[in-house]
């Protein structure tokens, strides 16, 4: 066994150092063994094991090592509020195409729960170790981790220039084969520094707001982007019509409720003629300035789609630039990545042509009358092989696109960012979505509701929320004949398939089994998001009932995001508290297939509440020695508001 020397330590935090020149971190009771920086350069491993001191202070310890790669440095810094940091960097005797740099790989820790994060919209976890099964996990930012009642947050600055990440196993409450760095793909460069690893401990919750705090922009304003809208996408898809977006304006503007809080229309994909050619099709006859004019004479401002970073295939620039294109791993031009089955360039932003280009669109589009942008597909930049500059990482691509759109309507216009790469920042954007795409299907809420509360922190601190449409059709809240006739996902069929039943041809956008109690869960979870609100839905098709769910769902006072009670002790959170100007909003969920009591204990929560009335019917809840308790059907929620 190899002996250890402790090299730094603090209250419940230690580092040490094994003979075997790997280290150990200690952080109360999660233990992390044989830590061994490591170098994988086109698949062989590099272990950097030759680890010296070279300086010393109490809170901080340099090492340096060499191995057959290059030289290595590694710091670690141990501070009592912020935790134990390490800082990996070091220079490569030869740049190479495919570098994989880790601060460790194959290391466990027991843990009870673990929460990920995904790299852009969507793509959290939660999942509880109980279960011998084992799973594999990806994560990105930030990595909470809970053993008993303490928590541990393992994170990474939101924006570096080169983008890290979490993976593993879980198995029977342990977290196993943990690795933690970046992979480096074309990139020219022979200095290396990965971003600096936090291991820090406390409170879950405050965890991941001191995240945020840690990462934000100060002075940021929030409150234009939390005014509710209308999107074409959900209802319409691609077969979205000029006549369609003025009838679903038109309506708005003449409901006594909808016009006086619906304040935004937004023309998502399908008005364009091409992806990289944006001029308005044949379904838009009179152009996208004409229909910009008479959104705003409705009184709602016009928004617009755009995916200024994918091309078309036979697009102009295309055919005729390909000098603007992102490359495959020998640098050529290629599609590279692949939306809905339809194969399409990315844009090269490290080009200055690329560049041009963004500043001119979004110059064009707000020529147009258009005052908000939903920017889409912008992580699929990471599917590109190769870019012109080889010196730009990962991370920085973000900047390269939308932040020149971002700098080009400043003050003129507000950006939601959707698929955007969280590791660009909050500086670029105005708004983010954080859940996956929602539809009217039970499966989908319930996965959407996991990413939509992991990410509670960042909302109105780093930008503002989108958790994806608020929908309100259903079985029994519209009555439309059309509601089921789109099969998106027909292009998934093999052409050689053979099954009638295929999951692929009869996948419609609504669910036949929900009815409004499940549309209750979906927009529940949006209020509780406490950002973007965007109806998606034929607005004249829906019945009273639906329109009855629209009308509460954007006159609710945006509050706070909420906080997700139960998010480090189960699969999907069910307890949700939401801040409000004056009072507070409770929201208990029903996730099974049973009928299950539920509670919120508000004395715990330090909550004095005089009256308690359901957000969705108007009826007073009854509260029993300061406590919420009700019986709730499957499928179901309870959202209360709490004077």
């Amino acid at each position: 066994m190899s002996a250890k020397k402790t090299i730094l330590s603090g209250e419940r935090i230690a580092v040490a150092h094994n003979s075997g020149g790997d280290f150990a971190v200690s952080c109360g009771p999660f233990v992390f063994r044989h830590i061994l920086p490591t170098v994988f350069l086109r698949g062989q491993e590099h272990p950097i094991a030759s680890w010296q001191v070279v300086r010393r202070t109490p809170a901080t310890v340099v090492l340096a090592a060499t191995n057959d790669c290059g030289k290595w440095t590694l710091v670690f810094t141990l501070d009592a509020a912020k935790g134990l940091t390490l800082q990996l960097s070091g220079k490569l005797k030869q740049a190479c195409d495919e570098i994989e740099l880790r601060y460790f790989g194959g290391v466990g820790s027991p843990a009870d729960h673990l929460l990920s994060q995904g790299i852009k919209m969507g793509g959290c976890r939660s999942l509880l170790l109980n279960s011998a099964a084992r799973r594999e996990f990806e994560g990105y930012y930030q990595l909470l981790l809970r053993r008993g009642d303490a928590s541990l947050r393992l994170s990474y600055p939101l924006q570096s220039k080169f983008l890290a990440s979490f993976c593993g196993t879980t198995g029977r409450n342990r977290v196993s084969e943990l690795r933690a760095g970046a992979t480096i793909r074309n990139y020219s460069g022979r200095e290396l520094e990965l971003p600096p690893l936090n291991f820090r401990q406390g409170d879950g919750i405050e965890l991941m707001l001191d995240y945020a705090e840690e990462n934000r922009t100060p002075g940021k304003e929030f409150r234009d982007m939390t005014s509710p809208g209308w999107n074409s996408w959900d209802y319409y898809r691609w077969t979205v019509t000029e006549d369609a977006v003025l009838e679903n304006a038109e309506f708005i503007a003449a409901d006594p409720v909808l016009s006086q809080h619906v304040k935004r229309i937004i023309v998502d994909d399908g008005w364009q003629y091409a992806y990289g050619e944006w001029e308005a099709n044949s379904l838009f006859p009179h152009g996208m300035a004409y229909l910009a004019d008479r959104i705003r004479k409705l009184g709602m401002e016009p928004g617009l789609w755009v995916a200024p970073t994918i091309l078309d295939l036979h697009s102009r620039i295309a055919q005729l630039h390909p000098e603007m294109l992102a490359g495959n791993a020998c640098g050529l031009p290629a599609p590279c990545w692949e939306i809905m089955k339809r194969r399409v360039f990315l844009l090269d932003p490290t080009v200055e042509a690329s560049q041009k280009y963004i500043r001119e669109l979004f110059e064009k589009m707000l020529g147009w009358g258009y005052g908000y942008f939903k920017l889409d597909f912008l992580g699929s930049l990471l599917f590109a092989r190769s870019f012109s500059d080889r010196m730009v990482g990962r991370g920085e691509l973000m900047a390269l696109s939308i932040g020149t759109a971002y700098r080009t309507v400043a003050g003129r216009a507000k950006l939601l960012g959707c698929n955007y790469l969280l590791g660009g920042g909050p500086q670029i954007v105005d708004a983010v979505r954080v859940g996956s795409d929602i539809h009217a299907g039970w499966n989908n809420i319930k996965t959407n509701a996991v990413s939509v509360a992991a990410r509670f922190w960042a909302n109105k601190r780093l930008w503002v929320n989108d958790p994806d449409f608020a929908l309100c059709r259903s079985e029994d809240t519209a009555d439309d004949p059309e509601m089921r006739r789109l099969r998106p996902c027909m292009v998934f069929e093999d052409p050689d398939g053979k099954n009638p039943d295929s999951w692929y041809f009869n996948h419609v956008l609504v669910d036949d089994e929900v009815r409004r109690p499940q549309m209750e869960v979906l927009l529940s979870i949006a209020l509780a998001a406490g950002g973007a609100v965007n109806l998606s839905d034929r607005m004249s098709r829906l019945n009273e009932s639906g329109l009855d769910l629209a009308r509460r769902t954007v006159a609710a006072e945006s509050g706070e995001s909420a906080i997700p009670l139960d998010l480090f002790t189960s699969k999907i959170p069910s307890r949700f508290l939401q801040k409000l100007a004056r009072g507070y909003r409770a929201l208990l969920v029903n996730w099974e297939d049973q009928e299950r009591e539920l509670s919120i204990d508000l004395r715990s929560l330090g909550i004095e509440c005089r009256s308690a009335v359901n957000f969705w019917n108007d009826r007073s809840i009854r509260i029993r020695g300061r406590t919420i308790r009700e019986i709730l059907p499957p499928r179901s929620c309870l959202l209360a508001e709490l004077k």
